[in-house]
């Protein structure tokens, strides 16, 4: 018998990006990447309909896995711009519990997930021991999504973007309670 343990919720789903107007569109190069970027705090940044079709979005994908009553709130969010080869350096989204990334224009989606346990399985099963990776357990993962999808995931998960053009993701953090 096989189990799975320790596994890592990642939610997909459909999303239609244009009904989430900003406030603020303005840019600026930011991140070690130096990729534009329009981060804001809270919801000021989306208009108040744009923010609760988003929360109601990511409500309808989390109610897959949590059956007893809660509650999300938007903490942030920011629009993500990617010139010709562009990245994102590897990153978690401290201070909140879930995070979120849509890809509004996208032809491939560069986005690449991490293993919480990346390093200690790097360091023990290596290739010249005869392991490759998925033997063991994976150690990461690029999400089948298109654009006018989003993926919501914990936000202990590190990620990054591989070199991409001509993309723009919105991204953003919630917090999730109990009610």
């Amino acid at each position: 018998m096989q189990l799975n343990l320790f596994s890592v919720p990642v939610f997909i789903g459909n999303i239609n990006s244009k009904k989430l107007k900003f406030t603020n569109q303005k840019t600026q190069s930011s991140f070690a990447s130096d990729i534009k970027t329009s981060i804001e705090t809270g919801e000021k940044n989306l208009k108040e309909e744009s923010a609760q079709y988003l929360v109601d979005s990511i409500v309808k994908l989390l109610e897959e896995k949590f059956k007893s009553p809660f509650k999300i709130t938007l903490t942030s969010i920011w629009q993500n711009i990617y010139k010709k080869n562009d990245f994102q350096e590897k990153h978690i989204h401290i201070g909140s519990h879930f995070s979120f990334i849509i890809y509004d224009k996208i032809d491939t989606p560069k986005t690449l997930f991490f293993n919480p346990a990346y390093y200690l399985i790097e360091s023990f099963y290596k290739e010249s021991d005869g392991f490759k990776q998925g033997d063991i357990c994976d150690t990461n993962f690029m999400p089948p999504c298109r654009e006018g999808q989003i993926i919501v995931f914990p936000s202990f998960l590190e990620h990054m973007v591989r070199k991409t053009s001509n993309a723009v993701t919105i991204s953003g953090n919630i917090n999730f309670k109990f009610i």
